[in-house]
């Protein structure tokens, strides 16, 4: 379990920082072009990937479809609207923001009659809406409440992931490992975001050179693809009950990186809003990990 647990401290700290970076990288080229690069960069790398292996996506109907959901709904609109948000939000609380999928996909699962209604799990989402609404309301919680409309439109990352997980991981072909499918999606994305480039004239090439800019994007594309990679070792080697854990390390990681790098300073109802998002995050692992060993048990 000692390489796991160095699998998910790499996994946090990549995650954690891509907030950050892509704030960075953001500022100096713009949204548009900075998530074409990172995507264009990860599809690549995982591309090569997969010629060493010998196990390119298929491209079937089948397969086309998936990827074409996925891409969209699982990585391109979420990314696209990471780096929109970070512009206008402090780079720690979006982290926390984003963290929160797995609250979001139990209560998209419960809807959709997925899941078992599990009252730590229920507890769990109520406190992660009860920290959002300590961010939003109070007056004085945010820098300057021109914030909270977008701090409230992060929340759709979180969403979009839940519904990935739950209603497109339905569909998922089951006979190609995950890391193909992900080559797949990524694809898709990368032609989302050359559409989009191509149709608003924006410039594709962050250039000229600027740092740290250029080197966050190159950073953002190659961080997203081994990011890839642990987080299907990961699940091979602990299981994803062990994975979920990573939510804490990105939060933790992701808030202290704004600290340092943009000299971030929350407010009390910041810190108890994040307080009570982690600790919603930690009941509804708590009560997956619970279902899991239920399961276990039962065969």
């Amino acid at each position: 379990m000692g390489l796991a647990f160095g699998f998910l401290l790499t996994l946090g700290a990549i995650w954690g920082l891509s907030v950050s970076t892509s704030k960075l990288a953001v500022a100096a080229f713009g949204p548009i072009s900075v998530v074409f690069w990172y995507a264009l960069i990860a599809f690549l790398v995982l591309s090569l990937v997969s010629a060493i292996r010998r196990k390119p996506p298929p491209l079937n109907g089948r397969h086309l479809r998936y990827y074409l959901a996925s891409g969209l709904i699982g990585f391109a609109i979420p990314s696209l609207n990471n780096v929109i948000v970070v512009q206008h939000v402090p780079a720690g609380i979006l982290s926390t923001v984003i963290a929160t999928a797995p609250v979001f996909t139990y209560a998209i699962a419960l809807a959709a009659r997925q899941e078992r209604f599990q009252a730590v799990r229920a507890i769990g989402i109520g406190l992660g809406l009860v920290g959002t609404l300590v961010i939003l309301l109070p007056a004085n919680s945010l820098p300057d409440a021109a914030m909270v409309p977008w701090v409230a439109l992060g929340l759709l990352t979180p969403c979009l992931y839940g519904v990935t997980a739950v209603v497109i991981s339905r569909y998922m072909p089951r006979e190609t490992d995950a890391m193909t499918l992900a080559n797949g999606f990524l694809a898709v994305a990368t032609l989302f975001y050359l559409a989009i480039l191509l149709a608003s004239g924006s410039d594709a090439v962050p250039w000229p050179p600027v740092w740290p800019a250029s080197h966050m994007v190159l950073w953002l594309g190659l961080s997203s693809s081994a990011a890839y990679v642990l987080y299907f070792q990961i699940i091979r080697m602990a299981g994803p009950v062990y994975l979920s854990q990573v939510g804490y390390l990105v939060v933790s990681i992701g808030v202290l990186a704004g600290m340092l790098i943009f000299g971030e300073r929350h407010s009390l109802w910041v810190w108890i809003g994040i307080g009570l998002m982690v600790a919603g995050l930690a009941l509804v692992n708590l009560g997956q990990m619970r279902a899991r060993r239920a399961i276990r048990a039962a065969r």
